[in-house]
């Protein structure tokens, strides 16, 4: 097969080219900081993937914003919510300390300023606003002031129950806020099935009641009862109870003969329910039993102060109290049950997040290795490979020159 000068040319000029384009192209990654892919052209398919890298570091980057604002939010509130958790302790000692018969009414008195005291605390507390100035207990309203007094003296909750989310990892939504209303205004009221106090008319004797329970769920049968004394035809004292709706239950006639003798200190059950009564009631004494029903916290406290300013000489009088101290402690604790739940629950919150973080820091790291594997070269290897092209030019450089003065004539 012949191969004409020509040909011969042309093989060799495209070759110098080929040479002096890888060259240039490695010069330009030497310049460049050792980038091997800067356009797609450079290599479609490992230009898309780094496409992808960037892509993902950006949006984890985002996300990793968006964890750094949930934790801070949450922190916050944790940090409210402990201080909430301190006031209600201490209005529990309150509670407790008075339930000591032996408190004058200046005791008692001294004892609802402090405890307004805490309700004032309490209420700012749960009006908090976070770091960016929205209220932080208002759910969706955080423009809104959670909670205030309406004209009626009344505590009511102005926000919404939205909880809102926020996304802080590829596949996490985190809860960045509680509402109030859960927090503070769905607090039942008594033991949390059922409420007891004296009825409407003042009771003369010396009976009360503790908050009772139900013992039976199965055989709890909610409804408005009224548990009252009265004297049977032989003049003793017994108990009656009657419902609203379940109508005579103790006893199920509803006639005094046939109902139990009251014994100081008795336990009365009826409906899966069980209370003691302490003291000794007098003929037509009464009390109302009814169910539970949310109450906000602020309510309770205010419950708490009026109870502790009301009047307390007479036998009488300290029985009333008692009543009303055993179901208020009982509301207290079940608040504050509430708060230490949320706590708990944003303590969960707060540990997704500290492995978000890790999560999200470990895919940033991992994909920017890749894109360092994709997008750049080993600068030793590129200098040295630089170094062998550029030899490998001049070579080529010097055959084309011969190559140039080849003719037939310089043979003949």
């Amino acid at each position: 097969m012949r191969i004409s000068t020509n040909q011969i040319y042309q093989n060799s000029l495209s070759s110098l080219l080929l040479k002096q384009e890888r060259v240039a192209k490695l010069q330009e990654q030497l310049n460049e900081n050792f980038l091997k892919v800067r356009y797609s052209s450079d290599d479609p398919i490992a230009f898309a993937q780094i496409e992808l890298m960037n892509q993902r570091i950006s949006t984890t980057e985002l996300l990793q914003k968006n964890r750094e604002s949930a934790d801070s939010a949450l922190s916050m509130e944790e940090s409210i919510l402990n201080d909430c958790t301190t006031s209600m302790q201490r209005l529990r000692e309150i509670q407790v300390k008075a339930g000591n018969a032996t408190l004058s009414e200046q005791d008692r008195k001294a004892l609802a300023i402090e405890a307004n005291i805490i309700l004032n605390e309490l209420l700012d507390f749960a009006n908090t606003k976070d770091i960016n100035g929205d209220y932080m207990f208002s759910g969706g309203q955080t423009s809104t002031v959670p909670f205030s007094i309406n004209s009626l003296g009344q505590y009511v909750y102005n926000g919404d129950s939205t909880q809102r989310f926020q996304l802080v990892a590829s596949s996490l939504q985190m809860a960045v806020n509680d509402p109030g209303d859960a927090l503070f205004m769905r607090i039942p009221n008594g033991n949390g099935s059922f409420t007891i106090k004296q009825t409407n008319t003042p009771n003369t004797g010396t009976a009360s009641l503790d908050t009772g329970s139900v013992t039976t769920p199965s055989a709890y049968v909610p409804d408005n009862y009224t548990m009252s004394f009265a004297l049977n035809s032989q003049g003793q004292l017994v108990v009656m109870v009657s419902g609203a709706v379940s109508g005579n239950v103790i006893p199920p006639t509803g006639l005094p003969d046939d109902a139990p003798l009251y014994e100081e200190g008795m336990s009365v059950s009826f409906n899966g329910m069980e209370m003691k009564v302490s003291g000794m009631p007098n003929p037509g004494d009464a009390f109302s039993i009814t169910p539970s029903q949310n109450e906000s916290v602020f309510a309770t406290i205010q419950n708490m102060i009026n109870n502790l300013n009301q009047p307390y000489s007479s036998a009488a009088e300290k029985a009333a109290a008692t009543t009303v101290n055993n179901q208020i402690l009982a509301q207290i604790d079940s608040a504050l049950t509430t708060i230490l739940d949320a706590r708990a629950n944003l303590g969960a919150r707060l540990n997704q997040l500290e492995h978000a973080e890790t999560a999200n820091s470990d895919l940033i790291e991992q994909s920017k290795i890749i894109l360092k594997r994709l997008q750049e070269v080993d600068p030793l290897a590129a200098a040295t490979e630089f170094k062998q092209e550029l030899y490998n030019l001049e070579v080529a450089q010097q055959s084309f020159v011969l190559i140039q003065g080849l003719s037939v004539f310089n043979f003949i």
